[in-house]
C-alpha cells in the first residue's frame, strides 16, 4: 500500500492540516482530505448580496483577524503570505475607531471600554465602575479558594475573588462574543488560567499571584526556546522579502480580506489542488473510523468507500468524531461538551455611518440578557470600510442566539428566519435607536458551531488524550476547536505544530502514537 495520510474535515482547521502535511511530505505521500459536506472552509463563509443595485459581502461566521507578536497570529500572517493572498489583505489601522472603541449594551446604553489610562481621567463608563471594586476586594480579602474542586465556573470565580457585578456586567460579555456561552458554566481553569492558577497556588489572592505565575509560564516556555528563535528568524526573512506587508500589518489592529474572510480558506483549497499528491473529496461524510491490515487505519465513506491510510488527523467536531467510533468504548471530552449554535444575521443599510458611534460594536452582558436576545453587534463598514468599495452603504451583524438559543427561537433546525430576522431589527432599533429600513436582511444559524469548554474541561482534555491513545492503533492524532481554543488562528497554529513538531513523516509506516494533544494538555500542569 502507498504511503498516505487522511485528514477528516475540510474547515480551517483540515485544510491548514492539510497544507502544512502538503509542504512536507514527498510528493509520493499521498494526502487525502475528506469533507462530508459539499464546500469547503467550514464556518469561514463569505456570501455575495445584492440590494439597490449594490453587490456587499456578508459574513456568516468568523470575519476578522489580529495582528500582534504572538505565534498564532504570526502563524495566520505566514499562511496569508505562503498563499501569495498580501495584495487583497485590507486592515484597520490601530489607531482607528474599530481598533480603540468597544462597547458593552448596559443600562440601555452603549458604555465604551478602557483603552488607556485616559480612561481613569475622563470617567468610567457605568458597566466599568465595578472593576476599582473588584480589583480593591482581590487586593483586601483572605484567600478563599475551594478545596474540595479541581475546577469552578468562571461565574464563581470572579464572584468570589472580584464580586458578582465584575462577571454580570463584563466578564460574561467577553464570553458571549467568545464561545456564545455563559460564563455559570464555563470552565474558569480552562479558559482563565493564569487567573485561577495564580489563585491556586497564590497566599493573596489573584493579583498578587500573578507575578508568581509569569514567572513559571517563563520556566515552561524555556523548553520551546529554540522553537520560538527558529520562528522568530523566519519571519524576520519573510519581513526582507515583503517588507511593504509586513509593515503594514505592524501598523494594523486587525485585518480581513477585500472579498471576505473565506478568501483564507479558498486560498488553502485552490493551493492544495495544484498538488498532485493530494486528494480532495467532497459530498462523502465519513462514518465509520476503523484499523484495518497491513497496520493501516481504514475511513469508511458514506458512499461505501473504504479510505485506507497509515495515520489519521481529525479535526471534525466532537459530535461528530464520537458517531466515527460508535462500535468502541467513549470519554467523557466527546459526550458531555455541549455545543452553542448562533444566528447570524446580516443587516445592511442604504446610508453610510448610521450608527450613533463608531468602533467595533459591542457586546450584551447577562446584566442586560434579560431584555435582549441578542450576543453582540458588529459595526462591520466601521471596522473595515474598504470592503464595501465606496458604496453608500452601513453593514452590520448582530448574533442571536448562543446558550438561549432553544429558549428563546426554538430548535436551531427548525427556528424561524423571520422571527431571527425580526429579532435582529428590533436589538439595533433598541439599542442603536436605528430607525431606517433596511436595504437587506438575512439570517444564517450556525448549529452547533462553537464548543464549550465547560467546568471539568482539562480533566476531561486528559481523558480524551488517552482515549486517543489507545484508537486506530496509535494512528489518529486530533486537532481543532474542541481542543485549546476554537478562535482561527489557535486552530491554525496548533495545525501546524502537529505538522511541524510532532509527527513523523519520515516513520509513517510506524504507529505515530501522537494525539495532538500533548502540548495542550502541558500547558496546564
Amino acid at each position: 500500500m502507498a504511503a498516505a495520510i487522511t485528514v477528516l474535515g475540510g474547515g480551517i482547521t483540515g485544510l491548514s492540516t492539510a497544507w502544512y502535511l502538503a509542504q512536507r511530505v514527498p510528493p509520493t505521500v499521498a494526502v487525502r482530505l475528506i469533507e462530508g459536506s459539499s464546500r469547503l472552509g467550514g464556518w469561514m463563509r463569505t456570501d455575495q448580496r445584492h440590494a439597490n443595485g449594490m453587490q456587499f459581502i456578508a459574513e456568516r461566521g468568523p470575519r476578522t483577524l489580529r495582528t500582534g507578536s504572538s505565534r498564532e497570529a504570526s502563524a495566520v500572517l505566514e499562511l496569508v503570505d505562503d498563499l501569495d493572498l498580501r495584495s487583497q489583505v485590507v486592515t484597520a489601522p490601530k489607531h482607528s475607531a474599530a481598533a480603540r472603541n468597544r462597547y458593552i449594551y448596559y443600562n440601555g446604553e452603549l458604555n465604551c471600554m478602557p483603552s488607556g489610562l485616559g480612561s481613569l481621567i475622563t470617567g468610567l463608563p457605568p458597566a466599568v465602575k465595578c472593576l476599582p471594586r473588584g480589583i480593591w476586594k482581590d487586593l483586601s480579602k483572605a484567600k478563599n479558594t475551594p478545596t474540595d474542586a479541581s475546577d469552578e465556573s468562571i461565574h464563581d470565580f470572579i464572584s468570589r475573588r472580584f464580586g458578582e457585578e465584575v462577571d454580570n456586567n463584563l466578564a460574561s460579555a467577553v464570553m458571549h462574543g467568545i464561545y456564545a456561552a455563559d460564563t455559570k458554566a464555563l470552565s474558569a481553569r480552562a479558559l482563565l488560567y493564569p487567573f485561577w492558577l495564580a489563585d491556586r497556588t497564590g497566599k493573596h489572592g489573584v493579583i498578587r499571584g500573578l507575578r508568581r505565575v509569569a514567572k513559571l509560564s517563563r520556566a515552561r516556555n524555556a523548553q520551546f526556546a529554540v522553537r520560538e528563535a527558529e520562528e522568530q528568524l523566519a519571519v524576520s526573512r519573510r519581513r526582507s522579502a515583503n517588507p511593504e506587508f509586513w509593515d503594514a500589518m505592524d501598523e494594523a489592529s486587525m485585518y480581513s480580506f477585500r472579498d471576505g474572510i473565506q478568501t483564507l480558506s479558498d486560498g488553502l483549497a485552490n493551493r492544495l489542488r495544484s498538488h498532485a499528491n493530494v486528494e480532495i473529496i467532497t459530498g462523502q461524510p465519513a462514518t465509520e473510523a476503523r484499523s484495518g491490515a497491513d497496520n493501516c487505519a481504514e475511513i469508511v465513506l458514506a458512499d461505501g468507500r473504504v479510505v485506507r491510510s497509515q495515520h489519521v488527523v481529525n479535526t471534525l467536531p466532537l459530535h461528530r468524531v464520537r458517531k466515527l467510533f460508535e462500535k468502541s468504548t467513549s470519554n467523557a471530552l466527546l459526550d458531555e461538551t455541549p455545543y452553542a449554535s448562533v444566528a447570524v444575521v446580516n443587516v445592511a443599510f442604504g446610508k453610510k455611518d448610521i450608527t450613533p458611534v463608531d468602533g467595533f460594536g459591542y457586546l450584551i452582558p447577562r446584566a442586560s440578557a434579560a431584555s435582549s436576545k441578542a450576543l453582540g453587534t458588529v459595526f462591520d463598514s466601521c471596522t473595515l470600510p474598504v470592503q464595501d468599495g465606496g458604496a453608500e452603504l452601513s453593514r452590520l451583524t448582530v448574533m442571536l442566539g448562543g446558550a438561549r438559543f432553544n429558549e428563546l427561537f426554538g430548535s436551531p433546525a427548525t427556528a424561524s428566519k423571520d422571527a431571527l430576522e425580526d429579532a435582529a431589527v428590533e436589538t439595533l432599533r433598541g439599542h442603536l435607536g436605528l430607525r431606517s429600513t433596511p436595504i437587506d436582511v438575512d439570517a444564517s444559524i450556525g448549529e452547533q458551531c462553537i464548543p464549550s469548554y465547560t467546568v471539568g474541561y482539562i480533566d476531561r482534555l486528559k481523558a480524551m488524550h488517552k482515549w486517543v491513545q489507545g484508537q486506530l492503533g496509535g494512528r489518529m492524532s486530533v486537532v481543532g476547536a474542541a481542543y485549546g481554543g476554537p478562535a482561527v488562528p489557535q486552530c491554525i497554529i496548533h495545525a501546524r505544530d502537529l505538522v511541524h513538531h510532532h509527527l513523523n513523516l519520515d516513520a509513517l509506516d510506524k504507529p505515530q502514537n501522537v494525539t495532538g494533544l500533548e502540548e495542550i494538555i502541558s500547558g496546564f500542569d
